[in-house]
């Protein structure tokens, strides 16, 4: 029992010094890797956000637990090993978990919290804020695989005119559809953010400046075949700006190209793309 409550006490402690799902997940599986030789700790929470596996060539013996805090789930556990386990190595483990759920609980609570605060109220993609804290990495990631990453800015055409005909309600409404539209077309590599007021900006990874403008100007297309009741006859439709990263290219740099070209586009007539020129090395 001492030496049970001396790993109880041990993984406490160290447990409190974390927030983040990944580091919680992986200071227990060290733990107990260390303790009872397991092979493999797989953790699932119960929405599928979150999934971590701890080691591999999982064992043939394996316990596998449902994590929950006062009617709270927070997923499903499980570890393995070659060797069963013997009934006081289970009730070890147990006890361990039961130190393991309310800094799991906190974690899982500050990363939802992390990621509402990254999220657009009306529509529910991502918002102006992580695009910032997201942009610059996605730029270095690609960079280093030596892959193309395009930028697309969209802007819905004539939006104030609807707002002030139509009533706020139905902007909204338009702004949920073209959301929606936007998100049916693209990747799940792709990344939709809501910018601001009636812009959107899409992060397209491992796309050159050919795949994005194909890309945008299908976004085009479909935005133009909405059809929304509470608009009769009016039709909605969209002008977009591409710009493909350069060796050049800040974040900065690479949105104000693609701000650009979506600006020409708007001088240009409206619902359209242009793409943004390449530019000159200095």
């Amino acid at each position: 029992m001492d030496s049970t409550l001396g790993l109880v006490l041990e993984l406490s402690g160290k447990l409190q010094t974390t927030l983040e799902v990944d580091s919680v997940i992986e200071l227990f599986a060290d733990l107990v890797q260390r303790q009872f030789q397991t092979d493999t700790l797989n953790y699932r929470s119960k929405d599928g956000a979150v999934a971590i596996q701890h080691g591999e060539n999982p064992g043939r013996n394996r316990l596998e637990y449902d994590l929950t805090v006062m009617d709270s789930a927070l997923g499903t556990i499980s570890v393995s090993r070659k060797r069963r386990y013997k009934r006081i190595e289970i009730q070890q483990i147990e006890n361990l978990l039961s130190a393991l759920l309310y800094p799991l609980r906190n974690a899982l609570l500050y990363r939802a919290a992390i990621e509402s605060a990254f999220i657009d109220s009306l529509t529910g993609v991502k918002n102006r804020s992580a695009f910032d804290a997201n942009f610059g990495r996605d730029m270095e990631f690609n960079r280093r695989k030596q892959s193309d990453l395009s930028l697309l800015v969209l802007d819905i055409d004539f939006f104030k005119r609807i707002n002030d005909q139509y009533g706020h309600a139905v902007g909204d409404m338009v702004l949920n559809e073209i959301a929606a539209t936007v998100e049916r077309t693209i990747r799940s590599s792709d990344a939709l953010y809501r910018y601001g007021g009636e812009e959107f900006v899409v992060v397209l990874n491992d796309t050159n400046i050919e795949g994005a403008n194909l890309l945008a100007k299908r976004i085009r297309r479909n935005v133009e075949r909405l059809r929304i009741k509470s608009l009769k006859d009016v039709r909605i439709t969209l002008s977009g700006g591409v710009a493909a990263m350069v060796e050049q290219d800040t974040p900065q740099s690479l949105f104000e190209r693609a701000d650009a070209a979506l600006y020409q586009a708007k001088k240009n007539g409206r619902n359209q793309v242009v793409t943004a020129e390449i530019p000159l090395l200095s």
